[in-house]
């Protein structure tokens, strides 16, 4: 029966600790998992470098950055799911708002003595919803959920999010003829030229390559 040397728990511990993983708790544990692994082969009668192949393709056959990749998957996966859910909701009371209010509003426009009640209140919760509520769940989910995120998609979601909010609060403000309209609709026009869409762009070059 062979036991793993201190040398070989060395080369062990040294793989692994110069690997993607950021966790110093998880890379223990790997280390810990590796060991079991490879000594219970070598107590088999198998060399240590045909262990070691062994319990790499069974433990993490798409290289170390992939474990990590799912054990945030599986960390996250209850928030990601709840946020879905909040998503799907606040898409729904969203669209039911946008939708009612801008019926009452081209009536209004339509017939010039029809008079909605309280239409003002109605338009500032639907802006709510959108601004405070829909776009940030929307903006967090698609931010969370990419796990391989890089420095441009994040700039792409962040430049997508100001656009979108900036262009609702540009719309509320011109439909309720208060100041400051062409302000949030200079910021959104900026937010979307130069954040979301070079980067929306550049996503999509490099996926061609």
């Amino acid at each position: 029966m062979n036991n793993l040397t201190e040398k070989q728990i060395d080369y062990i511990a040294e793989v692994i600790n110069n690997s993607e993983i950021i966790s110093t708790e998880m890379k223990e544990d790997l280390i810990d998992h590796f060991c079991c692994a490879v000594e219970a082969d070598m107590q088999k009668g198998a060399s240590f470098e045909t262990a070691y192949d062994k319990a790499y393709h069974n433990i993490c056959p798409d290289g170390f950055d992939e474990i990590q990749k799912e054990t945030i998957f599986l960390l996250t996966f209850k928030n990601i799911q709840k946020m879905k859910k909040l998503l799907f909701i606040s898409g729904y009371l969203s669209a039911i708002s946008v939708a009612t209010t801008l019926f009452w509003i081209l009536q209004s426009h339509m017939i010039d003595t029809f008079r909605v009640p309280y239409l003002g209140i109605a338009t500032l919760v639907t802006a709510v919803i959108i601004v405070f509520v829909f776009l940030p769940t929307l903006f967090m989910y698609l931010y969370k959920k990419d796990l391989a995120q890089f420095y441009g998609k994040k700039t792409m979601y962040i430049g997508g999010f100001t656009a979108s909010a900036f262009l609702v609060l540009a719309s509320f403000f011109h439909l309720m003829h208060w100041p400051f309209d062409i302000f949030f609709l200079l910021t959104a026009l900026v937010a979307i030229n130069f954040a979301f869409f070079p980067m929306l762009f550049l996503k999509m070059y490099r996926k061609t390559n």
